[in-house]
């Protein structure tokens, strides 16, 4: 996971069997660096806010998946932010830092949700039907997340001051993505180009680009 100045990479580690986070330079210079030491419950880091004091991370506490904030300064005690008897995973910052999307389960489905950051305040269904792994565009204007039938699909949405507004959802492309990694794809800050985790064994599909073809039209 990439903070906001690009330096650093934070990733979860795994000592003696306890689950933790550390970071490196992204050069690969120097030694890693503890961010929080490993417990017994399984942790992930899902996002870092943008202005860099935040380490969002979903731990699984008695067996239900919760979002926690680790501030990387001071005494760096960890506290919960969305903690209930519905898991709730894969949270994202938005650009500004003052919404977090998320998945939750409330529902009976697994489907993404916006509030506020740092709350409190309402909140705001995102997927149409189920959804997960919310990532946002740079400029704020799109929410994308993988449905439950291996979509990619975008949110138009429009924030305010204390209001969230869905507009169009829009299936973009099918794809046989792996739901085993936490990062199971990621978005350019412009929302054009996607990077995406493939299940072993899936073929890749092969798109074919034909210039100037009015041209051959005319023959």
């Amino acid at each position: 996971m990439w903070p906001p100045d690009g330096q650093r990479v934070a990733y979860a580690s795994f000592r003696g069997g306890k689950s933790g986070f550390d970071e490196k330079a992204a050069d690969g210079s120097g030694s890693e660096q503890l961010l929080l030491e490993g417990t017994g419950i399984v942790m992930y880091p899902n996002d870092w806010s943008p202005d860099g004091k935040l380490l969002a991370y979903q731990q699984a506490t008695q067996g239900i998946n919760e979002v926690w904030m680790l501030p990387l300064s001071g005494e760096r005690k960890p506290s919960p932010f969305l903690q209930s008897q519905f898991t709730a995973i894969h949270s994202a910052f938005s650009p500004d830092g003052k919404w977090l999307a998320y998945c939750s389960s409330e529902s009976g489905q697994q489907k993404v949700y916006v509030v506020p950051f740092p709350g409190p305040g309402g909140q705001w269904q995102i997927s149409t039907g189920g959804g997960c792994y919310p990532r946002w565009r740079h400029d704020e204007k799109e929410l994308f997340y993988l449905s439950a039938d291996n979509k990619i699909v975008a949110a138009a949405v429009s924030a305010g001051r204390s209001s969230f507004v869905i507009g169009a959802v829009t299936p973009l492309f099918e794809t046989p993505i792996s739901r085993a990694f936490i990062g199971a794809y990621d978005v350019a800050a412009d929302g054009q180009r996607f990077i995406i985790c493939y299940e072993p064994g899936q073929p890749n599909a092969t798109i074919t680009l034909v210039e100037n073809w009015d041209a051959e039209l005319k023959k």
